[in-house]
């Protein structure tokens, strides 16, 4: 999903980060209403795509594959083990237990340390802070793309590649809404999942460097732009049935929709950049909702408050908005960079001579 700030050096995509932070809203709702908002993840991950090209595959300045392991897991670790941390001392202190999962409590949250949760080891469904699961997704399409894609790579090859992972998750599972399951025995349907719309971003961004500078684009923006909006509502009018198969085709939406929004030059997109603020708390957001929503679930049992699902994801919206602006400012911002210091420092200064003279 990219959770990763849309910016880079002086350019920054602010109608993107508003729409990333609308998409990490989409799965809160989500978890407390259902339908298809589970597709956010799959809008992250070609958001990734297309800001991992604009930040690396297309840079001016060049990256070592080391600097950028480096950058992604200071980008993503710290606030990932804080909420991890969060939701095992809150399910400790509404039930006096740990969790109980099939594959095994230690050896899930184990995984969960070193961001292999949703790789294949653990094909019984979801562990501990669930929305998680995408992150470790993240991370090792991320860890894949920096070793094996290049701007030489052509784009009929990542389009074909993207498109049979679409196609294997259509015929195993008629969706999108799959996480935890091996196919074939190895291979994880949401790496898969994660895969495809990751190099459909990559698409999406070479997009944009193709038709950023013509003419066209800034007189039929506008649109286009409200051309999505009605795509889009008609995917969230969608939520179950025979439709649900549909959703294969959001992640190509997804590529043009975020191409197209990058440009900034309809009506709706500049108006989206107001809300840019809630793309740089959207990471926290999504990864502190289910430990909030959990605790309005448990408190309004407790006490017995009579509350529909309408005050319940109000409740829960506004309370983690506002604790997500504080795990954005004091822990995932400034750790970030105390773990990226601490990082180069490991992985650059040179080892010395077990009998080097002491200055």
């Amino acid at each position: 999903m990219s959770l990763e700030q849309v910016s880079a050096g002086s350019q920054r995509f602010l109608a993107l980060d508003a729409l990333r932070g609308l998409a990490a809203l989409w799965v809160l709702y989500f978890h407390v209403y259902g339908g298809m908002a589970y597709l956010a993840v799959d809008f992250f991950l070609v958001l990734s795509g297309f800001i991992l090209s604009h930040r690396y595959l297309y840079s001016d300045k060049p990256s070592t594959p080391l600097a950028f392991i480096n950058h992604r897991i200071a980008r993503l670790y710290p606030l990932h083990l804080y909420t991890l941390l969060m939701f095992t001392m809150v399910h400790w202190l509404m039930y006096w237990t740990m969790p109980d999962f099939p594959d095994g409590t230690l050896f899930t949250f184990i995984q969960n340390l070193t961001m292999t949760h949703n790789i294949g080891l653990n094909p019984h469904g979801l562990t501990w802070n669930y929305p998680s699961w995408s992150v470790s997704v993240e991370f090792w399409v991320n860890i894949a793309f920096i070793f094996l894609i290049t701007r030489q790579t052509r784009s009929g090859i990542l389009f074909l590649l993207g498109t049979l992972g679409i196609l294997v998750l259509f015929i195993q599972h008629g969706h999108l809404n799959t996480q935890a399951d091996n196919y074939f025995g190895f291979l994880n349907s949401g790496l898969l999942r994660g895969m495809a719309s990751f190099l459909l971003g990559i698409l999406s961004y070479r997009v944009y460097l193709f038709y950023r500078d013509d003419w066209r684009v800034e007189r039929y923006a506008g649109w286009l732009e409200t051309l999505c909006v009605l795509v889009l509502a008609g995917i969230l009018s969608s939520r179950t049935g025979a439709s649900m198969g549909m959703d294969v085709f959001v992640p190509y939406f997804a590529l043009l929709m975020v191409a197209l929004f990058a440009f900034e030059q309809g009506w709706l997109s500049r108006a989206l950049r107001k809300l840019s603020w809630l793309g740089e708390i959207s990471y926290s957001v999504y990864l502190n909702h289910l430990l909030v929503l959990m605790l309005v679930r448990h408190f309004s049992l407790t006490y017995h408050w009579n509350w529909e699902k309408p005050l319940i994801l109000g409740m829960t919206l506004a309370v983690t908005v506002v604790y997500s602006h504080f795990t954005y400012r004091y822990l995932e911002i400034p750790l970030g960079k105390v773990m990226r210091r601490g990082l180069e420092w490991l992985t650059s200064k040179p080892p010395q001579p077990l009998n080097a003279p002491s200055s």
